[in-house]
């Protein structure tokens, strides 16, 4: 091979401060980005003599092409004499089973295929291709989510994975333009995931249409985020260094507001971060510890306010306790509920009324939502809120609990909310958010259209 060194390549071992003789798992997709790597790895291998092997997960969402992809992977690995693994799930079936979204449910099989291979086979290091632009539409994407600090850090080249293994990511400064150039160059072959070019989704709508003009502005544009993510990360070690040492110090089980109160927001935020995620291994959105901060400002004995998987924060005795919350909606979530005409009851003190083509115009109502009947399908119907959910709105997916918290829904309505699903998407969450694919089919005169008219007992 020429020209392999052409391109900004740290292995792997550096990274990770591994021996060079670790063996390393690349996740291998097939695309240009990964195929580059696997040869870069490759002559990382012989030189110093350690065991490359790759792995290939088909999420069975593009069919055929999906098929192929794998097919591919498989056949260069052969030729190149590389270990291969290939796991397989039918991710659609599994997000609508474990109320996830696609995107989310593919990441969560995905790794957890790559880890089951590691551990069978005694491989500390997973690899994968992600480049500079991956890292530039990472950090964009958390900024348009209303991330932190630690949105804004991006990727990093190396971090801990499950336990003793770690992710690495040896092509983290390399730009796209460079991987392409060393394929080329290199006479090496790829396949092209048809999805990538689908401007809907909103990595692809930065990645093809916001991207190019900010090199415009900014001909420098992965350097100028790399030294904002090297910037915001030095800045959040610092927070959590902080943080760490007061929870070190003031902190047993509960914190003392005492103290807490003094901290700046940063700090404070981390803390509840930290401690949270210690006691239910789960994190804490930024609507919850802004909640969070404004109790333990007020200081009203027996105050609370609730977090995810049933808990809450609690003011006693001038500390701030995280405990289980009981509610009385715990056992009111009702099985999900096929789509038909007529009036509907969830048993939960919730009708949905259902009509086909009204003549009435529809009122300005939350609770109401105008739907053609050819954006629905055999599959659809209405079911209770589950972890993870997301709804595609304003051109990205955004989680639902997030949404419904915005909007202020009360505690006691939120496990009945009935949620519209159809071809494994939410389409609506009544007084909380319309998929954006509803609201740009708009219904024109000569439309069959369903008519959804969401009812709550006194």
């Amino acid at each position: 091979m020429k020209n392999l060194k052409k391109i900004s390549y740290t292995p792997p071992h550096l990274l990770s401060n591994l021996p060079q003789n670790t063996p390393v798992l690349l996740a291998f997709s097939g695309g240009a980005d990964s195929s580059a790597l696997l040869h870069l790895l490759k002559e990382d291998a012989q030189t110093n003599h350690f065991k490359l092997h790759a792995a290939h997960f088909n999420h069975q969402i593009r069919g055929e092409e999906a098929e192929r992809d794998a097919i591919f992977c498989k056949q260069i690995c052969e030729k190149l004499d590389i270990p291969f693994y290939l796991g397989t799930a039918d991710i659609p079936a599994l997000a609508k089973e474990n109320g996830n979204s696609v995107e989310a449910e593919a990441r969560v099989q995905r790794y957890a295929f790559f880890e089951k291979i590691m551990r069978e086979h005694n491989i500390p290091i997973l690899v994968t291709a992600h480049h500079a632009e991956d890292q530039v539409e990472t950090i964009l994407l958390h900024i348009l989510r209303g991330s932190g600090i630690s949105g804004i850090c991006g990727m990093q080249e190396c971090r801990p994975f499950a336990n003793d293994l770690y992710l690495v990511r040896p092509l983290l400064k390399a730009q796209k333009q460079d991987v392409l150039a060393l394929c080329e160059q290199n006479k090496i072959d790829f396949v092209v995931d048809s999805t990538n070019e689908d401007t809907q989704y909103t990595r692809n709508a930065l990645r093809h249409e916001i991207i190019p003009r900010l090199y415009e502005l900014q001909p420098n544009l992965c350097g100028a985020f790399d030294r904002l993510s090297k910037s915001a990360r030095d800045a959040d070690d610092f927070i959590n260094a902080s943080a760490l040492e007061f929870i070190k110090n003031e902190c047993d089980e509960n914190i003392p507001l005492t103290h807490f109160n003094k901290l700046f927001d940063a700090q404070k935020s981390k803390v509840l971060s930290i401690l949270f995620e210690e006691k239910y291994g789960a994190t804490l959105e930024r609507v919850h510890i802004n909640a969070i901060i404004e109790l333990c400002q007020k200081v009203i004995p027996h105050s609370s306010v609730s977090l995810p998987h049933k808990t809450c924060a609690k003011i006693e005795n001038n500390n701030l306790v995280f405990e289980k919350e009981a509610t009385k909606n715990d056992d009111v979530a009702f099985d999900p509920i096929p789509f038909g005409e007529g009036n509907i009851d969830t048993k939960c003190g919730v009708t949905i009324k259902i009509e086909k083509n009204p003549t009435q115009k529809l009122t300005k109502n939350p609770l109401s939502l105008d739907v053609k009947c050819e954006l629905l399908d055999q599959t659809a119907h209405f079911r209770a809120r589950n972890e993870g959910d997301v709804i595609f709105v304003g051109k990205m997916n955004k989680k639902a609990k997030k949404l419904i918290s915005e909007k202020k829904i009360p505690l006691d309505v939120r496990n009945v909310l009935p949620i519209l699903v159809s071809k494994n998407e939410i389409l609506w969450i009544p007084s909380v958010a319309v998929c954006d694919r509803i609201k740009t089919d708009k219904i024109k005169s000569g439309d069959n259209f369903f008519r959804i008219t969401i009812k709550f007992e006194n």
